[in-house]
């Protein structure tokens, strides 16, 4: 019985070690009542005005599982800039029209940290929102938790990235890192 137990309690460790780690001190800033949630990999901010995918690129949205599966893809940031500029321009793209919506951008870095749900880290952002979109580890050393932002640094030598593990702000020279991409539309 005692093996059984053990056995149980080990199973289950790592699924409650990877779970988003919030203060019940702090009230939400990105509560789910916040969010329209849509079965199409979008969710509306009712905050903001702005409809977000709900997986970064190279992730795809599983309606059945409300969630998003595969590996996800970093890039520079030009490529990033290319990447929306052939999602909103090629028909032939699988992301043309995503959801419905003609344009998609990547956010500035203010809209990126709106995000933020301010009590919680792994990740810093609405749990249910984007649960599955970025890993809550890095330990391979990726940039798959940070995101992309269309904001340059003052001097315009670097570009501001999110990282949705604690909801911090880095500079990044836009060709020094391949970061994940996560896009948002003004519609």
């Amino acid at each position: 019985m005692k093996k059984q137990i053990l056995g149980l309690v080990m199973a289950l460790l790592p699924a409650f070690s990877m779970a988003q780690e919030c203060r019940i001190d702090m009230g939400k800033t990105a509560p789910n009542v916040r969010y329209s949630f849509n079965d199409n990999g979008t969710l509306y901010d009712r905050v903001s005005g702005l409809t977000w995918m709900r997986c970064p690129l190279g992730k795809t949205w599983i309606k059945q599982k409300q969630s998003c599966e595969g590996k996800g893809s970093e890039v520079f940031w030009q490529a990033a800039l290319s990447d929306v500029e052939a999602i909103n321009n090629s028909e032939s793209h699988a992301l043309h029209q995503f959801g419905g919506k003609k344009q998609w951008r990547l956010p500035n870095i203010k809209e990126l940290v709106s995000l933020t749900e301010h009590g919680c880290r792994r990740p810093s952002m609405n749990g249910k929102a984007f649960a599955s979109a970025f890993p809550y580890e890095t330990n391979d050393g990726s940039m798959k938790a940070y995101i992309w932002s269309n904001t340059p640094t003052a001097d315009g030598s670097q570009i501001f990235t999110f990282d949705s593990i604690n909801g911090e702000i880095f500079p990044r020279e836009p060709s020094g890192l391949a970061i994940s991409v996560l896009l948002v539309s003004d519609e």
